[in-house]
This record gives C-alpha cells, structure tokens and sequence, in this order.
C-alpha cells in the first residue's frame, strides 16, 4: 500500500456514521457496538471531558483509524496535578505498520499539552501481553507500571443476596454527598492517580447524560443508624455500548456453557464500579455491598467490573470463583513530570 498520507482531525457529531463502521468493522479482540449515537456516547457519555480524534486517507471511505483523550485531575506523589488518559485506540488492520498509531497519539497529546503544558501527567492503560500498544506508548511514555492493574469481571446474580443484619444498601442521598467524598478521599488519600471527590463533582457525575441516559449512580451501605459504612461509584457502560469478544478461547466458550459466566453470544454490557470505599473493620459490609450490586444490575448489565492495583487490599471485597473469566491483567504506560513513586498503591480508573 505504499506510505499512505494520513489526515488527522477533531471528531464531530457529523462522524457518527464513519465511527460505526469503523468500529463494527474492526478485527481486534473485541467489537463495538453503540447502543445509540456513537458521538454522543463517546463526548458526553462519562464524567470526563473528553476529545476525539479520527483519521482519515485518500482513497479509502470512511475512517482508517481513531482514538479518545479524556482529561482531569488526580494525585500524584503527594500533589494533585492535571491528567490526561488516552483511550480507544483503533487502527484499521491493513494500515498497521505505518506509524499510524504513533500520530494518533501524538495528537491527542498535543491536545493535553496546549491546555496544560508539561506539568500534568499523561497515561494510558494496555492488556499486559499486547506488544503492539507498548511499542507504540514506549515512544512517548517516560514509564511503565507492568501488569500494575487486575481487572475483575463478574456476572450479575439472578438471586437476591441473603440479607446482611442491620445493612441496607441504597442509593446517596444529596445530603450525604460531602460525607460520601471525604470518606472516599480519605480511603484513597495515599493512592496515586485517584481524582479526588467533592459534593459538586458528584452533582456533575450524576448529572452526566447520553441521549437521555443517565449511567451514573452513587451507592452506600448504611447501618440502621444511617452511618455510612461503605460506598462506591457506578457507571452502567452497557446502556451506551456493548462489546462483542471475538474468537475466545476454546477452555472458555466450554466453560461458559458450564457456568454462564457470560452471554452465549459473549457479548458483553458492562457495569463498571469505580472508588470502592468501606470503613475501618467493614470489609463484610463492603463484600455485601458488593454482591448487591450484582443483583440491582440485572437488567442493565452482564457483568459488574472493577480493577484494583494488584497489590491492594481492597481487592479483597471482590470475591472470585474459579469459574470468573477472563481475568485482564493491565500495564500502564505513564508520562510525567517526575517517576511515579510506586511505592505508593495505584488507583485505576478503568476504562470507557
């Protein structure tokens, strides 16, 4: 094919056709699909402001390749800095090999550094064993943290969990968002790459919509004295878009007709929690809280998922059973002023 010429540009709502085609046509491990407006999902669907690029060359109709920036603030090495993380990757197969991966994300990190400079700390996340994504992050990353992230992905329950004495889980209520904050501010205080939470960044949370759709939610499990005991942060990404694994593994289709781990048609929409917090000595309450999220999911989701640093203990709230697969283990590539001090735990905050 030559060196193709490439062009590189903002995504517009004008996209939304070409971006579909692109992603329903794409080879990789899994397949896109939106349930509605793919530019719209994609700008307006999480709580990041969030920027697209495509990519476009003579000759062929439609987008050869694509990716997202979304941009915030988190702590790093004891200072809160300015954050951006690329996401969406996407190459068109007989395109690869061209570079073409490299200027994607050359663009969106130019896009980070005429809004922040260089004071700000840019990441990405990879499955451990993709070689092709860490070539390409080596070129601009200053770092790697290899395998730092266990992903665990679970199904939801079609049984309601036996009830937890003295617990009930509920959804915040607007008078509890300060407490909610600083009890998740002060679980996370030491963890590096964790955006800390105030009463106006739940409100903008919530207050999030996709063509109508609201994906985010705010639980806790209280006490019968309304204490709140434990809490986390979900963001239903299967009522914007699913995702088809493509060629699993022979062990795993078997398995899955054993268990039901997944759908028969392994198509997957994903609940995903984020900030899990519980209080001192409340791990029990924070395993239930937990499981019944399982449960209130059921219609909106196949799969509840969280990662943690693989070192952390809070990872010890996710139960898992033999048969939970695939477990994702996720490298971090990491451009910053200074190393990241890895010493300290890592915060994920997963993918959209």
């Amino acid at each position: 094919m030559g060196n193709p010429k490439f062009t590189l540009r903002e995504l517009q709502p004008s996209d939304s056709l070409a971006l579909t085609n692109l992603l329903t046509e794409f080879d990789g491990d899994m397949t896109t699909r939106f349930q509605d407006d793919p530019y719209t999902a994609i700008i307006s669907g999480t709580e990041y402001r969030t920027k697209g690029v495509v990519v476009e060359t003579e000759g062929i109709d439609g987008f050869v390749g694509m990716g997202t920036v979304r941009f915030g603030r988190v702590q790093f090495n004891g200072s809160v800095l300015p954050f951006a993380f690329l996401d969406g990757l996407k190459v068109r197969k007989e395109f690869r090999g061209n570079g073409l991966g490299f200027q994607i994300a050359s663009w969106r990190i130019q896009q980070v550094r005429n809004e922040f400079g260089d004071d700000c700390v840019i990441g990405t996340g990879m499955a451990h064993d993709n070689h092709a994504s860490h070539a390409v992050a080596s070129k601009w990353c200053r770092e790697f943290a290899e395998s730092a992230f266990d992903a665990r992905l679970v199904p939801m329950l079609t049984r309601k969990p036996k009830p937890l004495a003295g617990i009930t889980v509920r959804e915040i209520e607007s008078r509890e968002y300060e407490e909610f904050a600083a009890k998740q501010n002060a679980f996370y205080k030491n963890h590096n790459l964790y955006a800390p939470s105030d009463p106006t960044s739940i409100v903008h949370t919530l207050g999030v919509s996709a063509g109508g759709k609201k994906p985010y939610r705010f639980f806790v499990a209280v006490d019968s004295q309304d204490n709140l005991l434990a809490g986390a942060q979900t963001w239903a990404r299967g009522i914007l878009k699913s995702d088809t694994i493509n060629n699993p593994p022979p062990p795993l289709r078997i398995l899955n007709k054993v268990v039901h781990l997944l759908p028969p048609d392994f198509t997957v929409r994903d609940v995903a929690v984020n900030g899990f917090w519980h209080e001192a000595g409340q791990l029990k309450v924070a395993q239930y809280l937990w499981e019944m999220l399982r449960w209130e999911y059921r219609d909106q989701g196949t799969t509840l998922v969280v990662s943690f640093d693989s070192r952390d203990p809070v990872m010890n709230i996710v139960t898992l059973k033999p048969w939970h697969q695939p477990r994702f283990k996720i490298t971090i590539a990491i451009h910053a002023p200074a190393a990241i001090n890895r010493d300290q735990l890592l915060f994920s905050s997963g993918r959209v």
